[in-house]
């Protein structure tokens, strides 16, 4: 059918056929067979192109099994989509839960489907069944439920990131029929737990940037196919996570915890096929000897943004497979029970090790320097303090007369400072204490010059010793965690610097805040 390229294929394919058995009849000494009728093939052409034609919706594209529809401005998935396409683009459009038809479940060979960036308010009631993966992205999408998922028994990958899914939304048994889904993604929704009934076949498992606060005994049981497990930017505290949370997951590989108010690494994490672990920008003022150890197979550890003065003695003494550490942004204070990292960096650290942010905040004299080019200046320890004073150790001193009582529940004032309520603050002198959610502590005070460095102690009178920590000047702000709630606490902060280094007058000794 001149004009039509569909029609020429079809009148060369007929005329080819009518050819071929033209010479294999003459060469048996028979009769030629009758050509077509010139009217048969064209109602044969025109049908096939009609055909071709309606395959495809006017307002998309379709190529190879493939079909276009995203940035149309659609408001519901258009009609006459075809029977055998494997993908579908639907992104960017304007399409509500009204928009997806019951027809959507007939695509029989539909395997991928891209929705993200609509209106959705629920998961779409009618998935294809041969569905493998589904994004669903910038939508509205509030809950998860059985019905809906189970129209799509062979899913393996799913896509919520920035909706609007929380633990409520989520029904308990909503992957029950799911059990090949291998990725689930659903960071920066409004989380506050962990999803229950989690696929066995899980490998890789993102909840960052929720409000997860809580991860109760067994959340993470049944498990045993995940490898990547990221949960940064939530509400996290050791006291509020289960010991055993990350142990039974024997075939992790990758954990990510950064963003959170954690006051040390949890307990029990998972050492034999660990490769990447990051606890940055938390509240981590101590690790625990013995934390990373038989972690033979970690590479990559970040410790960066937290408020670490020293850390154990041998604390990487099995991690021979290390090679990057993050160190950046805390209060090192580099004498002598640090000069071990020093040694250690020199002599024992595996080969092409990358080290990033070990640099020396205190004493004063060493401020700046690079713990690994240090030689004798980190060799000598401070004196032992003065009679009747507490014992000195690392990152603890004892709190000063005078300093402000505080409660991390109910927030009690010292003698002359009025009793502050839950949540509103409290001062003397311009030293600014705020209750925090999960036993927390708010410290403010007005900011130093850059490079000054404050002591920051707290202490339960009555509770045992004194803890301390060394915070930038400049920062103005620290969050004291894993305080006992409803308990006073006495808190000092005090100038690090000795007489000659200029420091704020509000943290001259003597004097008042303003």
């Amino acid at each position: 059918m001149p004009g039509s390229p569909g029609g020429w294929r079809v009148l060369v394919g007929v005329s080819l056929s009518y050819i071929w058995a033209f010479t294999l009849a003459t060469r048996r000494g028979g009769s030629p067979p009758p050509f077509p009728s010139p009217l048969l093939t064209i109602v044969t052409a025109v049908t096939v192109i009609t055909v071709t034609t309606a395959a495809c919706p006017t307002v998309c594209r379709c190529a190879g099994g493939r079909v276009y529809c995203n940035d149309r401005g659609l408001t519901a998935i258009p009609e006459g989509l075809p029977a055998g396409a494997t993908t579908l683009f639907l992104q960017n459009n304007r399409i509500g839960d009204a928009g997806i038809p019951a027809r959507l479940g007939h695509l029989s060979a539909l395997k991928v489907l891209y929705l993200y960036a609509n209106a959705l308010e629920q998961l779409p009631a009618y998935l294809p069944p041969a569905l493998r993966e589904l994004h669903l992205q910038e939508n509205n999408v509030r809950g998860l439920c059985r019905r809906a998922l189970a129209r799509a028994p062979l899913l393996e990958r799913l896509h919520l990131d920035d909706n609007s899914v929380s633990a409520a939304g989520i029904e308990e048994d909503a992957f029950a029929e799911n059990r090949r889904l291998r990725l689930l993604f659903l960071s920066r929704n409004h989380l506050s737990s962990v999803p229950p009934g989690l696929p066995p076949a899980l490998e890789e498992l993102r909840l960052d940037d929720n409000r997860i606060h809580t991860i109760p005994l067994r959340a993470f049981e049944g498990l045993p196919a995940l490898r990547r497990l990221v949960l940064d930017g939530n509400l996290l505290a050791n006291q509020r996570m289960a010991d055993d949370t990350f142990s039974r997951l024997v075939n992790l590989s990758e954990l990510s915890l950064g963003r959170n108010a954690l006051a040390a690494p949890p307990a029990n994490l998972p050492r034999a096929r660990l490769r990447r672990l990051s606890l940055a920008a938390n509240a981590i003022s101590h690790v625990p000897a013995g934390a990373l150890a038989r972690m033979r197979s970690l590479e990559r550890l970040d410790l960066s943004d937290n408020n670490l003065t020293t850390l154990p003695r041998g604390l990487f003494d099995d991690l021979g497979s290390l090679s990057h550490l993050g160190l950046r942004n805390n209060p090192w204070f580099c004498g002598c029970n640090l000069a071990w990292l020093r040694d250690w960096l020199r002599r024992r650290a595996p080969q092409g090790l990358e080290v990033k942010g070990l640099l020396c905040q205190a004493p004063a004299r060493l401020r700046g320097l690079a713990v690994g080019e240090l030689r004798g200046e980190m060799d000598a320890c401070d004196p032992p303090a003065a009679p009747g004073a507490a014992a000195a150790a690392p990152g603890v001193m004892a709190a000063s007369p005078g300093a402000v009582a505080a409660s991390p529940g109910v927030m009690a004032a010292s003698p002359g400072t009025a009793a502050a309520s839950p949540g509103v603050p409290a001062s003397t002198g311009g030293l600014w204490l705020q209750a925090a959610p999960g036993g927390s502590l708010r410290v403010r005070w007005p900011p130093a010059p850059p490079g000054a460095s404050l002591r920051l102690s707290w202490l339960r009178p009555g509770g045992g010793a004194v803890t301390e920590t060394l915070v930038r000047g400049e920062r103005g702000e620290y969050v004291v965690t894993a305080l006992q709630p409803r308990a006073a606490y006495r808190v000092c902060l005090s100038a690090l610097d000795p007489p000659g280094i200029a420091t704020p007058p509000a943290l001259r000794p003597g004097s008042r805040w303003r």
